[in-house]
């Protein structure tokens, strides 16, 4: 396998980064089609960077950066990795490689949104204007593997969340990370 810039790509290894946001971007679910895939893509490329991980000519996952804050914060926007690719290293491949290219870019802080628009997390379906800290002292998984949790392992931190971001009870997730030299 082996890694490359999506803006010097071809169209057609473009195409197949879009239709992973498509097809393999599961909860929270994606984007609904591969013309607006392709538009997030050539926006990532735009304001940031985009990186790929290719088996073969196959598009396995893809990661995008953009930043934030002068540059000091870059945002990982968005992480997606093939199906039948998963659980084999390549997105923790590929968040090194974009804490790699941050900090060479000069980022202080990573950060991340990860929705819950389908019921993964505690945070899902409650009010969290009640209570906002208590709901995220206590935020826990309910089961279905919420991405937070990889974040987690790879060092992330929560940091804040965006109550009905996706509709009432369906919240964003807030995560971050201090760049390490």
């Amino acid at each position: 396998m082996k890694t490359v810039d999506l803006a010097v790509q071809s169209q057609n290894i473009r195409d197949a980064a879009a239709r992973l946001l498509v097809e393999h971007f599961d909860e929270p679910r994606g984007w609904p089609s591969l013309e607006a895939a392709r538009e997030e893509l050539v926006g990532v490329i735009a304001a940031g960077f985009a990186r790929a991980m290719l088996d073969d000519d196959m598009v396995v996952g893809w990661i995008g950066g953009l930043p934030e804050y002068k540059g000091r914060v870059w945002e990982l926007h968005p992480l997606v990795v093939h199906r039948q690719y998963r659980l084999r290293g390549i997105g923790r491949t590929l968040v090194k490689l974009f804490e790699s290219e941050t900090a060479d870019r000069g980022a202080l802080t990573l950060t991340l949104g990860t929705d819950d628009d389908s019921g993964m997390t505690s945070l899902s379906g409650v009010d969290l204007y009640a209570d906002l800290p208590r709901y995220l002292a206590e935020l826990r998984d309910l089961g279905r593997k919420h991405p937070f949790l990889f974040y987690k392992k790879l060092g992330f931190t929560v940091t804040g969340v965006m109550p009905d971001a996706n509709g009432s009870g369906r919240p964003d997730i807030y995560m971050s990370k201090r760049v390490c030299r």
